[in-house]
Parts: structure tokens; sequence; C-alpha cells
């Protein structure tokens, strides 16, 4: 049997907490209207992981690829260039991450939920060039991509 890593047993918790936060409760459909229920539906875009390997090869400048793991698991592993910008119940402080890139969202999550939700955050914050993985940092790894940690980072540099 395979043993799973500390980013997987990570993962899990944080899944099952997602889950568990966004149980619907019956009557929130009711509440929302049918035009923001659809637009909803089709924010955020998503990106292929062969895609975001192809533009992380070709060196492209136009995206900051934005890791939604805690900060632990990011220094641990991660994909090559992504900072750590976890996802929090509220964003609180200021944003730095900038507006004149596509920032592309993961997270280690089964459905990119996470993800999802800290890209409609920072659209109320007036981030509008955001996309998500499709699949996030599971299928990544199961499609045998580059992975980094922090220090294996700092020692290219």
């Amino acid at each position: 049997m395979k043993q799973l890593s500390s980013k997987h047993w990570w993962a899990l918790a944080i899944g099952l907490t997602a889950s568990l936060m966004w149980a619907p409760s019956g009557s929130a459909q009711n509440v929302i209207g049918a035009e923001q229920e659809v637009a909803e539906r089709e924010f955020p875009e998503f990106m292929p992981p062969d895609e975001l390997r192809r533009l992380i090869k070709d060196g492209s400048r136009d995206i900051l690829i934005v890791d939604n793991a805690p900060a632990l698991i990011w220094e641990e592993a991660h994909i090559p260039g992504a900072v750590s910008f976890p996802w929090v119940r509220q964003i609180t402080e200021t944003v730095k991450l900038p507006r004149n890139r596509t920032l592309i969202l993961y997270c280690p999550c089964t459905e990119d939920q996470d993800s999802i939700d800290m890209a409609k955050k920072l659209r109320e914050l007036g981030y509008f060039k955001i996309k998500v993985l499709e699949g996030g940092w599971f299928k990544w790894e199961k499609l045998g991509y580059e992975i980094v940690s922090a220090a294996d980072e700092q020692r290219r540099k």
C-alpha cells in the first residue's frame, strides 16, 4: 500500500473541511437569482494542466501561478514558479498579486473548491484575469509534471 505524503494528508483534511463548510443549506439556492447562478457557474475559467506546463516551458511572463494550499505545504512541494497565497475564509490583508498578469490558481482539493472560492474573492477585489488549474494539484501530480520545494527554488537562484 502506498504511503501518503504530508501534502496528501493536508489536502484530505482541507477537502473534508471544505465539504462540511460548503454543504448546501437548502434555502441558499432560493436567494440567488437565475442570472447570477448562471454567471457563477461560468466563472472562473479553467486551464488544462498541459497548457500551463507549456506556458511554464515557454517562460511566459503573462501568467502568475498561485498555490492556495497552506504556506507550509507550499514550502514542501508546489508547481515551479508558484507563489503561496493560501485560501482564507475572508481576505483581510492587502493583496499583493499583479493585476496585469493572468493568475492561475490551484489547490490540493478534489473539486478545486479552494481555488474557485479564492478566484471569486479576488474578482470581488477587482482581479479579472483569473483561471483555475483544471484538476489542481492532484491532476498535476498524477500527470507526473515537475514539482519543486521552496528550498529547490532557492538553490536554483
